[in-house]
């Protein structure tokens, strides 16, 4: 038994992603989403997804480096017990190296598979990280680093298996 499995990494940080929104008009002003402007924080997370089945998730790191990648293969073997892996991932720098071969060689369900350098639209964890970004972040200001936490974590247990094959385009 075999999953097929596709990883990134994304940050959200407190400043506030401006998006589209409606006003009316002649308002006079246009519309304003506050902020502290807080740019020193970072939630940096690794996301997965296995479109076929629906199931996803993402585990937070100090950084997005061969630690975050090691501890993110790690949790991925844990949760996919006793199935092999087939790994998509983009030509980052900590997705490659002798650490990842050696955490390979000893875990042999796991087999790495790279996408075509500048093609990260074939990655679809990026469509979720777009979806959550979109939801979530966008002309929202959380006055606290804890506030994004939970919200983006929320978001995310939020996505049921259909919803997450509709996002996929997997019916």
């Amino acid at each position: 038994d075999e999953v097929i499995v596709f990883e990134d990494e994304a940050g959200f940080s407190l400043h506030p992603k401006l998006g589209r929104t409606w006003c009316k008009r002649g308002a006079g002003r246009q519309p304003v989403v506050w902020t502290r402007s807080q740019h020193h924080q970072r939630l940096n997370v690794f996301g997965w997804v296995d479109p076929v089945h629906g199931h996803h998730g993402m585990i937070r790191c100090a950084k997005g480096n061969t630690d975050g990648f090691l501890m993110f293969l790690s949790h991925l073997v844990r949760r996919c017990k006793y199935k092999g892996i087939q790994l998509w991932v983009d030509r980052a720098r900590w997705h490659k190296g002798p650490r990842i071969d050696r955490f390979c060689k000893e875990h042999e369900q796991v087999h790495l598979n790279y996408i075509p350098a500048y093609h990260p639209e074939l990655n679809l964890q990026e469509i979720l990280w777009r979806t959550m970004r979109y939801q979530e972040t966008t002309n929202t200001y959380f006055e606290s680093f804890e506030q994004l936490t939970i919200s983006v974590f929320k978001r995310s247990q939020r996505w049921k298996p259909a919803t997450i094959k509709s996002l996929c385009h997997v019916t």
